[in-house]
C-alpha cells in the first residue's frame, strides 16, 4: 500500500535534513529543492533553506559545476554538449557552465574521444564502411561530442 500522506518537516528539521544531504555529495540548488519538495517542504521554505545553505557554504554552484564537468568527462566519458545540456537542466547559470567547460583540457578530451572511437570500432560487426561510420558518429554524438571533433577523430584514426 502506498502512503499518500506527505511528511511535513519543521524549518529546523528540513534545514538539518538538507545539510546532511549536501554533506554527503556536492549538490546544486535545484537538486536540494527537489529533495525537500519530496519530503513535503513548501517551495517558500525550501528557497529559504537553499539560500541559507549557499551562505554557509553547503552549496556552491561554481564548485558543483566544476566537479560535475570533471566527473562526467573522466567517469562517464561524456562530451561537452551532453554536459552542457545536463547542467542547463539543473538550472545553473550559463556563465558558470561556460566557465567550467572552458577549463577542459582539450588534449585529454580528444584522447577520451579517440578511446571511445576505438572501443566502438571493435564492437561493430558490419563491413559496410558507410554503415560503420554512421554507427560510430551516432555513438559519439550520443555521448555529447561535437561533430567537428568526431570528424577530426575519424581522420586521425583512419576511419
Amino acid at each position: 500500500m502506498i502512503n499518500t500522506k506527505q511528511q511535513t518537516l519543521s524549518m529546523e528539521e528540513a534545514l538539518e535534513y538538507a545539510q546532511k544531504y549536501c554533506a554527503s555529495l556536492e549538490r546544486c540548488p535545484k537538486d536540494v529543492r527537489c529533495k525537500l519538495r519530496d519530503k513535503g517542504v513548501s517551495e517558500e521554505i525550501s528557497k529559504k533553506i537553499v539560500s541559507k545553505l549557499i551562505k554557509t557554504g553547503y552549496i556552491s554552484e561554481e564548485r558543483f559545476t566544476e566537479l560535475y564537468v570533471r566527473s562526467k568527462i573522466h567517469q562517464n566519458h561524456w562530451g561537452r554538449i551532453k554536459i552542457r545540456n545536463m547542467l542547463t537542466s539543473k538550472q545553473l547559470p550559463k556563465n558558470l557552465i561556460q566557465k567550467s567547460l572552458a577549463k577542459i583540457d582539450m588534449d585529454e578530451y580528444k584522447q577520451i574521444l579517440d578511446m571511445l572511437l576505438n572501443k566502438k570500432i571493435n564492437s561493430i560487426s558490419t563491413t559496410d564502411e558507410y554503415q560503420k561510420k554512421y554507427q560510430l558518429r551516432y555513438y559519439l554524438s550520443s555521448h555529447g561530442f561535437e561533430n567537428e571533433l568526431i570528424e577530426e577523430a575519424f581522420e586521425n584514426n583512419n576511419v
